[in-house]
């Protein structure tokens, strides 16, 4: 009997906590449909949920006359950030749901301007949100001209093999795909491709946080938002950039 009443406390206590915790493990979008970035947003969150804009200056919106693969994308720009803060020109879509075991793919397309120092500008976050403190997750960014792995919970970055490091290409079209087997011990991997060479393979990796009293605290082991554009500038330079065909889904 004893035995029995674990299992159902156990299952029980696992639905329970996916009801607290669900929503799409896909999404798509080129953009082609929107004329203003405004339009990104329905309020239900079938389409993004926000975006942002965090330092006087910065601007969000839909370019009409360029893209990838036809007229339309998401233009970031974004001033360089102020000492202590960040600056942010990004779309966020909250409310999914990527569960520990599962395998996470991220693919789209970025442009870069300029030859400016991009040093740590981010591009890509996959989140949580906690109920304390930030929402630990994973998130990609450009170090030394290189796309490097970087963890919003205590991990070591991961960098590119430096004997086959691959630089980030500026003023022009680079596909990225992102792909991680989500763990909260040293059973996950990360991939990082950029156009089409894969660039970053690492395994026996920790993808999600633990709880970690005041900083990680009520950790759901799995990430809920995904966030493309200049998600953090450099402290170096202005910088735009833009982001389309954007595809993201559970394949395993």
């Amino acid at each position: 009997m004893r035995r029995v009443y674990v299992v159902g406390f156990i299952v029980l206590f696992s639905c329970n906590k996916k009801e607290k915790f669900d929503g799409p493990d896909n999404y798509q979008d080129d953009f082609e449909s929107y004329a203003i970035i405004d339009s990104i947003i329905d309020g239900d969150n079938q389409k993004w949920s926000f975006f942002q804009n965090t330092q006087t200056g910065n601007e969000i919106s839909i370019d009409t006359t360029f893209g990838h693969s036809g007229n339309t994308s998401v233009k970031s720009f974004a001033t360089a950030a102020p000492e202590g803060d960040a600056s942010k020109a990004s779309i966020n879509k909250q409310f999914m749901a990527f569960w520990e075991g599962e395998v996470v793919n991220v693919d789209f397309w970025v442009f870069l301007e300029g030859n400016e120092s991009a040093e740590w500008m981010f591009l890509f976050d996959l989140e949580e949100k906690t109920p304390i403190g930030a929402g630990a997750g994973i998130r990609l960014a450009l170090v030394d001209e290189k796309l490097t792995v970087e963890h919003k919970y205590p991990n070591p970055n991961i960098h590119q093999a430096e004997e086959t490091a691959v630089k980030f290409p500026r003023d022009q079209w680079v596909n990225i795909t992102f792909e991680a087997l989500l763990s909260t011990k040293k059973k996950g991997y990360v991939k990082v491709w950029q156009d089409g060479v894969l660039i970053i393979d690492q395994d026996k990796w920790k993808t999600l946080p633990k709880d970690i009293l005041y900083a990680n605290q009520g950790s759901r082991r799995g990430y809920s938002q995904i966030e493309f554009g200049i998600t953090a500038n450099t402290k170096d330079s202005d910088l735009t950039m833009y982001v389309d065909d954007v595809s993201v889904m559970v394949i395993e």
